[in-house]
This record gives structure tokens, C-alpha cells and sequence, in this order.
């Protein structure tokens, strides 16, 4: 199978790097490199598409060009899909479908058509396209599968990761997609279901590029002069290319799946993107971020009362010098505010399936690999500090009792989501003595809360998650979070208390599905935390 040539400066760094973070880099820096490495990696697929939807290779090549003006004019569009390849595959859609037209109207302007009643005989090439036309039709979460595997040629493992799921989960919706597209094909005839499933999911479903159109659009800054150029000439992969972008920006094209017909106004639209492309010929993403910054707040509801804070009854506490008239902190409530202390926020993928990991790719490169830190749990009056903590895999926890008074570390430590770390930190009970301390190794990535107690004290408590991406935080005191440069997407948004579980019961582990726009910020706003176990 041919291989693409890619310019000499892409590196093995970029070649090892995620599409979101690529585009991350393009869209700060304008990385040429980092756009020619997510050319090189999607080209064969966006060309084939592109290919499959006209007869004319010159008409193929001008819409090919155009999708990849797209995705140099619009990066944050794509860093919100599903997956970079997904999204492209849509684009290539409808920017193909826009040029079978401009195919077909010539045909006739040329007198080019078939005698009335006479069918055209379908072949190979018509049977590709139904294919493309039916996996379009598809719902994502069963159409990204299938691009994933079939068009780009992804083993079920890479796609798993690229997609942020668990192999099962791939698997899984891997075959259901496969029923519904048969399902669906079968329905414009057994001969192209059969000829189609057969075929069609075979390496030629993606085509080889022409290595010189591969140079005319590895560089961003190229590929604009080129049609600035064309633009002006008035050529048709020029028009192709600033109708789809003007259609991207009008029309909110998103994946680029949901209608067939341009709309009315886009002439008038791609006319003003020409002008555009003239007097800018180097294209930037203005004003806008793939990475933002998400606050909220943690709330008790307002119509009820916020519970009274509990202390350590007078004679039961053993160490009376040091914990008479202690809270027990399990619950902090401003009464006024009602923000909730200690409830512990994160992100996670936009998926009910609990082993699900969160992409690689989508973490900020500056985020994605950590130096390890070391935290502090201090003993004293109210206990350890801080009660509630969340922090990277790979850090490290250190008891530490600076009183005189012994305490005790009984640790469990829940399952970690990398079956083979389970044993990177194992459940502990150690004695800290007045002054004593006690370091652990570095904690694991879990799927859970670990929980920790003193058996000398046993109201004395504290929870500990450790995530494989820095997407997580614990609220203040007035319930105030932050999570700083989470990437644009659909996620969902997960909110955790000691003393009552997850927001929305049982299900609320799943999450509640948010919408991070590529705009800078995003406020949550208040989150409220209703379950009826507060004991008010």
C-alpha cells in the first residue's frame, strides 16, 4: 500500500502526538508542522471520499483542497468532534456532494445525459458512494467506529484510544454500527448491500493522494496563497473552497452531515469569502480558544435547611486536649451562601461507560505530562489536611503528624483503572507517632474515592482520587471550583461529596453532559447537590 511523503520537518515528537493536541499547537502557533502531520494522517481518507463522490480527478483534487482550508480556518471546530477524523470525514461530505452538483449541472449545460428511461448500470465507484451516503446517516457514536477502523485503517485498539473509549466499548458499538449500516444499505438493495460489505470496508476505500497535491496543502500558508490565486482566476476549486467555508460559518456545520442543500444565500456568502481570501491570504483563528477555562459552583438546595455542623461529643474523644470541641467536618455548608466545601468536580468523557478513560489527546500540552508532586495530609484539631484531595497519577501522598498526639492511617485503596497498577499502592495501616510521618509511593490512576480513616480517632477521615488527566478540582469553601484549560467538547461534568455520593444519586457517577464551547470560559454556574442523605 503506498505511503504518504510528508514535508522533512515533520519530527518523530509530532508523529507520536494525539490530533488534539496538533491542532492545540496549530491554533496557537500556527505549527505548519503540526498542521502537516494531521495531513498526513487523514489525507488518504479525506481524498478518497472526495473521489468517490465525482467522476473528474481535477474536480476531486479541488474539493480535497477545500476541506483542508477548513480545518486551517476553523481548528476549534474541529477540536470540539468526536474525533478529528469524524469530523473531516463530514466535511469531505459535504464539500464532495457540492461538487457531484457542480458535475452534474455541467453534464447537462453540455448535453451530456442519458436518452429518457435508459438506467445507468451501477458499478464499483456508485456502490463506494451509497456507502459514504448511508455511514453519513449514521448516529456518531456508531458512524466514528467505523471511520475510525475502515476508512482510516485504525487497529480496534488505536481506535479505542483515539476515541477515548474502552476497547469493549469499541467493540461494542463497532458491530451495532455495522448491523445499522447493512440495515440501511440493504434497503437501496440487496446487490449493493452484499457488493458493498463485501468491498467497500477494504483498504481501496481509501485512495492514494497525488504526492503534489499532498505539498499543496501541508502548509497552511501555501495552501491560502493558492487559492487567493485561484480565487482571483475565478477557478472552481476556489469556489468550492470559500463556499465551504462561508457554509461552515452560516450554516453551523459542525460535522457537516445534516443537510445536502447549500444554503439559499451561499453565493452571496462564498463571494464575500473570495474578498476574504484576497486580503487575507494567511488565515488565523481570531478571538477564539480550543482551551477554556470552567468554574461553578457546588450548592445545597434553597429550600432546605443547611445542616447543622456537627462536633466530637464531649468524653468520647480520647485526646481530649487536642480534640475537645472538634467538628467532625464531614459536611461544611456556608449557611448563607450555601456553597458546599470539599465536594470534589471532574471531567470525563461524554459516555455511560465507567471504564471509561479520558482521551490522551485531548490534554492540554502543557498538562499532559506532569512533573510528580508530592502532598501534604497534616494531622491536627480537625483532623488530616487537606480532608479531600484529588491530584495527578503518579503523585505521591505524605502523612505527617506534627502533634503530640499518635494518629493512625488505616488506607483503602480502591481499584485503579489500569488493571496492572493494582498493586502500585497497596492498602496500609501505619501508626504516625507525635512527629512521625508516612510517605507512599506513587498513586495510580483510580476508578474511585480511596478512603482513609483513624482507628484511634474514628471520626477522623479523609478521600483521595488520583486521575490520568488534570481535569478535576475541589470546591472552596463558598463551593467555588475551577478547572483551568479543559479542551473544547461535548463531556460530562461529575460532582462528589463524602457525605452524600454523587450529585444525582447513583446515576450522577455518569456525569451530567456539558457543552465546552471554544470561547475562553464557562461558567457551570450553580450545581446543585439535592440528595436527601445530607441529614438535615
Amino acid at each position: 500500500m503506498p505511503r504518504l511523503t510528508l514535508p522533512a520537518k515533520l519530527t518523530a515528537a509530532f508523529a507520536a502526538e494525539g490530533d488534539q493536541a496538533l491542532l492545540a499547537r496549530f491554533a496557537a502557533d500556527r505549527d505548519e508542522s503540526a498542521f502537516a502531520t494531521l495531513v498526513g494522517r487523514h489525507a488518504r481518507m479525506v481524498y478518497g471520499v472526495c473521489r468517490r463522490a465525482v467522476r473528474d480527478a481535477q474536480l476531486a483534487e479541488d474539493a480535497f483542497q477545500a476541506v483542508f482550508l477548513v480545518l486551517s480556518r476553523n481548528p476549534e471546530r474541529a477540536a470540539g468532534a468526536a474525533s478529528v477524523g469524524g469530523w473531516l470525514f463530514g466535511v469531505a461530505r459535504r464539500v464532495g456532494l457540492a461538487a457531484r452538483r457542480h458535475e452534474e449541472r455541467h453534464k447537462r449545460l453540455a448535453g451530456v445525459e442519458r436518452p429518457p428511461g435508459e438506467p445507468r448500470a451501477p458499478d464499483f465507484d456508485d456502490l463506494l458512494r451509497v456507502l459514504d451516503e448511508e455511514l453519513a446517516q449514521l448516529p456518531e457514536p456508531y458512524r466514528e467506529p467505523l471511520v475510525a477502523c475502515f476508512l482510516e485503517e485504525r487497529t480496534q485498539d488505536e481506535a479505542a484510544r483515539h476515541l477515548g473509549w474502552s476497547l469493549s466499548t469499541l467493540r461494542r458499538r463497532l458491530e451495532h454500527g455495522k448491523e445499522l449500516l447493512r440495515t440501511r444499505l440493504t434497503r437501496r438493495g440487496a446487490t449493493l448491500a452484499g457488493g458493498l460489505l463485501a468491498g467497500a470496508f477494504a483498504p481501496s476505500a481509501r485512495a492514494a493522494v497525488p504526492q503534489a497535491l499532498i505539498a499543496s496543502i501541508a502548509e497552511p500558508s501555501v495552501l491560502a496563497k493558492t487559492l487567493a490565486a485561484t480565487a482571483v482566476r475565478g477557478t472552481l476549486g476556489a469556489k468550492l473552497a470559500l463556499a465551504a467555508v462561508a457554509l461552515l460559518a452560516v450554516a453551523g456545520l459542525g460535522l457537516g452531515l445534516t443537510s445536502n442543500a447549500p444554503p439559499a444565500d451561499a453565493p452571496s456568502q462564498a463571494l464575500h469569502a473570495r474578498h476574504e481570501a484576497e486580503a487575507a491570504p494567511a488565515p488565523r483563528v481570531a478571538g477564539r480558544s480550543l482551551w477554556v477555562t470552567v468554574t461553578g459552583r457546588a450548592v445545597f438546595p434553597q429550600e432546605r435547611d443547611v445542616p447543622s455542623v456537627r462536633f466530637v461529643a464531649e468524653g468520647f474523644a480520647k485526646d481530649p486536649e487536642l480534640f475537645g470541641g472538634a467538628a467532625i467536618g464531614d459536611v461544611s455548608i456556608d449557611p448563607k451562601t450555601r456553597g458546599i466545601a470539599n465536594a470534589m468536580v471532574w471531567l470525563r468523557p461524554d459516555t455511560d461507560d465507567p471504564a471509561a478513560a479520558f482521551p490522551a489527546d485531548r490534554v492540554h500540552p502543557a498538562l499532559a505530562n506532569p512533573t510528580p508532586r508530592e502532598h501534604h495530609l497534616t494531622a491536627g484539631a480537625d483532623g488530616f489536611a487537606p480532608r479531600v484531595l484529588a491530584v495527578r497519577a503518579g503523585d505521591r501522598l505524605t502523612f505527617r503528624n506534627p502533634t503530640q498526639v499518635p494518629f493512625n492511617v488505616n488506607y483503602h485503596r480502591g481499584a485503579a483503572l489500569d488493571p496492572a497498577a493494582d498493586d502500585a499502592l497497596a492498602n496500609f495501616n501505619v501508626l504516625l507517632p507525635g512527629g512521625g510521618s508516612h510517605a507512599t509511593g506513587p498513586v495510580p490512576a483510580l476508578r474511585g474515592i480511596d478512603t482513609y480513616r483513624d482507628n484511634i480517632h474514628p471520626w477522623v477521615q479523609g478521600h483521595v482520587r488520583a486521575f490520568e488527566h488534570p481535569y478535576f478540582a475541589v470546591t472552596d469553601a463558598d463551593g467555588r471550583f475551577t478547572i483551568p484549560s479543559a479542551p473544547a467538547g461535548e463531556w460530562r461534568v461529575v460532582v462528589w461529596h463524602e457525605k452524600v455520593g454523587y450529585r444525582n444519586g447513583a446515576a450522577g457517577r455518569f456525569g451530567d453532559r456539558v457543552t465546552v464551547a471554544a470561547n475562553g470560559t464557562l461558567d457551570l454556574g450553580p450545581l446543585v447537590h439535592a440528595s436527601p442523605g445530607w441529614g438535615d
